[in-house]
């Protein structure tokens, strides 16, 4: 079945092994299957996003070969006030300070049925689990109540990744969202969003999660693992994919049109993976 995947890089910090390792997933999953692939930039705090960081990305993106059809406008350029309005009988206030939130009891309860006209604006989840789809690890039952009611718009009044990332994908017609493993459980948030605002969500496919040599989550903060001092050391592409296809289940090749003929996400393997 042809999918309709994206890239959709947050110009925050400059792109490194674990980036790549989901957008590489996603590349893959939307070439195997005849299918388009979107760019978009995620700039919706803009407080965070860098002009010098999103260059640097797309420069990365065009060496390592992960060309795109079509990119679409970035989210600063994008209206979510008429989204949020659609779900109106479905939101909340909320005054809680990060203080209180870490506290026992102050979370959902205290602000759902207070009546604020002030503060960060709510999505009341629904009751009940949801069964979550993922291309390579199958069926997963997963309570959304576990996150909490996810913040649409701050106090400060900038929309919420949660609300932009779902209206995005639904308006840019994204049929296939890939990204790290950490966010698989997160998906049932996202499903009661699409839900709410009348929409048949995505299939989901998760790259495995890259763990750097000291065991956390690979970031910015491993200076090694960017893409940008693989250049810099004269490294190219293909020694890249070189390294990075076995962890989407793909051996011997160092090559992206042969690995897409290749594509399975039932062969991505489930665990984290630690660079050396």
């Amino acid at each position: 079945m042809s999918v309709t995947g994206r890239l959709a890089p947050t110009p925050s910090g400059r792109l490194h092994l674990g980036n790549v390792t989901a957008f590489g997933c996603a590349w893959l999953s939307a070439r195997s299957s005849g299918g388009r692939l979107l760019l978009r930039i995620e700039d919706v705090d803009s407080g965070r996003a860098r002009a010098d960081v999103e260059a640097s990305i797309l420069e990365d993106l065009r060496w390592l070969g992960l060309h795109w059809d079509e990119r679409t406008a970035p989210q600063r350029d994008r209206d979510y006030e008429p989204w949020l309005t659609r779900l109106a009988d479905r939101t909340y206030r909320c005054t809680c300070t990060r203080a209180e939130l870490a506290g026992l009891g102050a979370y959902p309860g205290r602000c759902r049925d207070a009546g604020h006209t002030e503060g960060a604006v709510r999505f009341r989840l629904p009751d009940g689990e949801v069964d979550v789809v993922d291309r390579a690890r199958g069926h997963r039952r997963v309570d959304p109540a576990t996150f909490g009611d996810p913040v649409l718009r701050r106090r400060d009044g900038v929309f919420a990744y949660n609300l932009a990332v779902v209206v995005d994908d639904l308006v840019d017609g994204v049929t296939e969202v890939v990204r790290g493993a950490d966010l698989l459980d997160y998906t049932a948030v996202q499903v009661r969003l699409w839900e709410a605002l009348g929409a048949t969500p995505p299939t989901w496919l998760h790259a495995p999660l890259i763990l750097g040599p000291d065991g956390r989550k690979l970031s910015k903060s491993h200076g090694s693992a960017e893409i940008g001092a693989w250049r810099e050391a004269g490294r190219t592409a293909r020694d890249v994919w070189r390294l990075v296809l076995p962890w989407l289940g793909i051996e011997g090749t160092d090559d992206l049109e042969e690995a897409a003929l290749r594509f399975d996400p039932r062969a991505i393997p489930a665990g984290p993976i630690t660079t050396g």
